[in-house]
């Protein structure tokens, strides 16, 4: 059993993929949304994290396990702390 950040418990095995997966796409859904409301285009905030326009995509598809460095070029592109990443 493993306890997420928040709070949620799950248990390792043939349907972590599944749940990984949904917290991916959330937090991709999440992003997005504050990408857009900073007024960014992907290949805006690709430039200014650092990052490629396609692995911006991916991140907002939920198809990317961001590393820390990903999600501190991440953070510092959108102007924001990574904790309001989350």
């Amino acid at each position: 059993m493993v306890e997420s950040s928040i709070g949620e418990v799950f248990t390792l095995g043939a349907s972590k993929d599944q749940g990984f997966e949904s917290y991916r796409k959330s937090f991709g859904a999440r992003v997005k949304s504050i990408r857009k409301s900073c007024g960014l285009s992907q290949e805006e905030l690709a430039e200014r994290s650092r990052l490629h326009r396609n692995y911006i995509s991916d991140v907002e598809r939920g198809r990317r396990n961001l590393s820390l460095d990903a999600l501190l070029k991440l953070s510092s592109g959108l102007g924001i702390s990574i904790r309001d990443l989350f």
